[in-house]
């Protein structure tokens, strides 16, 4: 509620679904320091032949495409240890997350006298996603709906080819023709029986069951009535989503080396490597992990109805709208969590001392910028 020319303007928010729980937020970030109990992290696999989990360890994390590599020569050799293994990478969730960002261009005289175009970020905020993954993240191994799935025959994806392609009698040329769908272990099976020199298998993880398009015109909307007139780009990335297993050879070894890449990269010699590498690895891109964030189930009537493992896209703008206006007002850039939440909900005068004095300076900020209008159009 904002107070101008004494007339109070109410948002258009709607109120806050009552059946919401502060459990649905994400955590602040030392809200399980002090648990009695020790908190699960589902984001951390167990490793080590007696814990239960990966019996492997990453060859290679890689920061830039968020790819982790395994090189293994049981991977690639046993269908049944590399099967297992899937199992329980295929149990550690992908991370989505939702990003607002806008910016506008400005041209710039520099020292000699010329004129540039520079790209001003005005705001730049994220907003993790992965615990609407979860029924109950307190049981990461029972507490979500994920299913490891082969692809279908009808999907255009490596299948130890080179090349995308459709499998065999569905659109697809060569081999033998597919008598339904391969399951997982076949899949392994064919990974470890194939003969080529160098071979990958990729897990992917994917997330299902939110209208990514309903709320991309939401959150589009949320920015424009802000009165906000430079560019406005709503993304939804997902990290942690995909895994790359290479067969162990010397090979792959030193192309997975950092090392050696950069060697390659400076002394030019990637002109003859990647050809080399891109056409001699046979891929599979067969299996993935597919994460549910709701679906569809039939009550005791036998009708459909659509549930939620945790809330609908609708209740998640419902309770991040007015935080999430907030912060592009505030051309914040960063990460938002639960306390953007609650103070978002709080007026100033609730704040007290210098901290409301300057809550309540920036909100007569983001009035103006409403009223008059902010960021420059990019020419």
């Amino acid at each position: 509620m904002l107070l101008l020319s004494g007339r109070l303007l109410y948002t258009y928010f709607d109120d806050d679904p009552t059946e919401l729980a502060a459990d649905d937020l994400p955590p602040l970030y030392d809200e399980h320091e002090n648990d009695a109990v020790p908190f699960i992290d589902p984001l951390a696999p167990t490793t080590g032949p007696g814990a239960g989990g990966l019996t492997i360890e990453p060859f290679k994390r890689d920061a830039r495409s968020d790819t982790v590599y395994y090189l293994d020569p049981r991977l690639d050799s046993d269908p049944k240890f590399l099967y297992d293994n899937l199992v329980q990478l295929a149990q550690l969730p992908p991370r989505p997350f939702a990003q607002i960002r806008g910016t506008h261009t400005e041209t710039r005289r520099r020292s000699d006298d010329k004129t540039e175009q520079v790209t001003v970020v005005d705001f730049d905020i994220e907003i993790e996603l992965t615990h609407l993954l979860y029924v109950n993240i307190r049981d990461p191994a029972n507490g979500a709906w994920r299913q490891l799935h082969g692809v279908g025959n009808l999907e255009k994806v490596r299948r130890g080819t080179v090349f995308p392609t459709r499998a065999p009698g569905f659109g697809g040329s060569g081999g033998i023709l597919e008598n339904g769908e391969p399951s997982v272990e076949e899949w392994c099976h064919r990974f470890c029986a194939s003969r080529a020199g160098l071979k990958n298998l990729v897990l992917e993880r994917r997330v299902t069951g939110w209208d990514w398009d309903y709320l991309k015109k939401q959150l589009e909307r949320l920015v424009h009535d802000t009165n906000y007139r430079g560019h406005t780009s709503i993304t939804f990335p997902v990290r942690n989503s995909r895994v790359e297993i290479y067969n162990a050879c010397r090979v792959n070894q030193m192309r997975l080396t950092k090392w050696i890449e950069v060697m390659f990269m400076l002394t030019l010699l990637f002109l003859v490597a990647w050809p080399y590498l891109f056409f001699r690895t046979k891929r599979w891109e067969t299996v993935y992990a597919e994460w549910a964030m709701s679906r569809d189930e039939a009550d005791g009537t036998g009708c459909v109805e659509r549930r939620y493992a945790s809330m609908s896209e609708a209740q998640w703008y419902q309770m991040w709208a007015r935080a999430i206006q907030k912060a592009v007002l505030e051309r914040r850039q960063g990460h938002l969590d639960q306390g953007d939440v609650e103070r978002a909900d709080q007026p100033a005068d609730q704040a007290g001392g210098f901290a409301g004095m300057v809550q309540a300076g920036v909100e007569a900020m983001g009035v103006v910028n409403r009223s008059f209008g902010w960021g420059v159009l990019e020419l």
